[in-house]
This record gives C-alpha cells, structure tokens and sequence, in this order.
C-alpha cells in the first residue's frame, strides 16, 4: 500500500490581543488605586497583616451559618 506523505505543521505566528494593553493598565490603575489608600506598599505587599481580636487562632468564633 503507498503512503500518503503528511504536510508538517507549521507553528502559526501568534496574533497580538486587542485586550491585553486595556487589561494591563486596569491592573494599574487598580494597584495605584490601593497604593494611595494605604493598603499596599509600591512592592505590592499588604500593608497591615494583623486581624482582629476575633479572628485570632484560638477564638471562640461564629461563623453565621
């Protein structure tokens, strides 16, 4: 039986999103946004880590379900 020689796949140039640069200046702007409120610093790392008095290991808690 003759075979049938089978074309090689080409790897097809990748096309450019349209919403990609949209996207990145959300995120931007979401983290200037968080920055000016104190929440992050300019590395992107929470400012406060403490909890609450009772949410600490060891409470009694209710969780309202």
């Amino acid at each position: 039986m003759k075979t049938i020689p089978v074309p090689k796949a080409r790897k097809p140039k990748p096309k450019t999103d349209p919403h990609y640069s949209a996207a990145v200046q959300r995120a931007k702007d979401v983290a200037e946004r968080l920055r000016r409120a104190g929440i992050i610093d300019a590395e992107g790392h929470r400012i406060r880590t403490d909890l609450p008095a009772d949410m600490l290991d060891g409470q009694d808690r209710d969780y309202g379900g």
